[in-house]
C-alpha cells in the first residue's frame, strides 16, 4: 500500500505517468520532496527518463523549500573589437553590398518538388533551362557574386570566425585575429565554461548566451 501511495503523489507531477512513477519509486524517489532535492542530471540518469523529461519534472515539482537559491554567476562579455585597416574596411563594405543584391541559387524544380533541396546544383540536362540562362529561371552561380578574396570567410567585425565546442579549443585561437562561435549542439553548461575561459582570455565569442538585466 505504501508503494501505491508513493506512486499515486508522483503522478501528480507533470509529466509523469504511472509507468514513469514506478521507474522513479524503483530508482529510489518516494516523494515530491526526494524529486526537489534531486539535480536534473540524477533524476535523467533514471532509466527510462530522458534529460527533456526530467527538465520538465524538475520544474513541476518546484525546488525544495529548505535549500536556498543559488545566485546566478554572471559573466562580463568584455567588448573586443579588432583593429581594421582602411583597405579591409571598405572590402567589407563592398561585400556586404554585394550580399544584399546577390540572388538566391537554388537547383532546378526544387520549388515543384519536394525531395529536391532549396540549395545550389549544377543544372544538367540537354533541356534544363537554367543551363542555358533562359530569362525568367533561376540564375546560375558565376564570376562575379564572389565576395573580395582578402574578407572571404571573415566575420562583419573583420574576426576570422572559428566554431568552438570546448573550453579546450579556445587556447590554440589568436585572440587579435580571431573569434569563436559556440556550437549550436553545445549544452547550458558547457557555453558557460567556455565563454567564463574566453573572457579570461580576452577573446571575443560571437554568440554569447543572453541574459535578462
Amino acid at each position: 500500500m505504501e508503494q501505491e501511495e508513493a506512486i499515486k503523489q508522483l503522478t501528480t507531477i507533470e509529466g509523469v505517468g504511472k509507468a514513469k512513477a514506478k521507474l522513479l519509486y524503483d530508482a529510489g524517489y518516494e516523494t515530491i520532496e526526494s524529486i526537489q532535492k534531486a539535480t536534473v542530471d540524477d533524476i535523467a540518469g533514471v532509466k527510462g527518463i530522458g534529460e527533456k523529461l526530467a527538465n520538465k519534472i524538475k520544474a513541476s515539482a518546484g525546488e525544495a523549500e529548505t535549500e536556498e537559491e543559488k545566485p546566478v554567476e554572471v559573466i562580463e562579455v568584455p567588448d573586443i573589437r579588432i583593429s581594421i585597416d582602411e583597405e579591409t574596411k571598405r572590402l567589407l563594405d563592398v561585400r556586404k553590398k554585394q550580399k544584399s543584391k546577390k540572388p538566391t541559387f537554388l537547383q532546378t524544380d526544387s520549388h515543384k518538388k519536394k525531395k529536391l533541396k532549396d540549395y545550389w546544383r549544377r543544372p544538367d540536362g540537354i533541356h534544363n533551362k537554367t543551363r542555358y540562362s533562359q530569362k525568367g529561371k533561376c540564375p546560375r552561380v558565376e564570376r562575379g557574386f564572389g565576395s573580395p578574396v582578402l574578407v572571404r570567410g571573415l566575420h562583419p567585425s573583420g574576426f576570422e570566425e572559428v566554431v568552438v565546442n570546448n573550453p579546450e579549443e579556445l587556447g590554440a585561437l589568436d585572440v587579435k585575429k580571431t573569434a569563436g562561435r559556440i556550437a549550436h549542439t553545445v549544452g547550458a553548461r558547457k557555453r558557460v565554461l567556455i565563454e567564463k575561459k574566453a573572457a579570461e582570455l580576452g577573446l571575443k565569442i560571437l554568440n554569447p548566451t543572453r541574459r535578462e538585466q
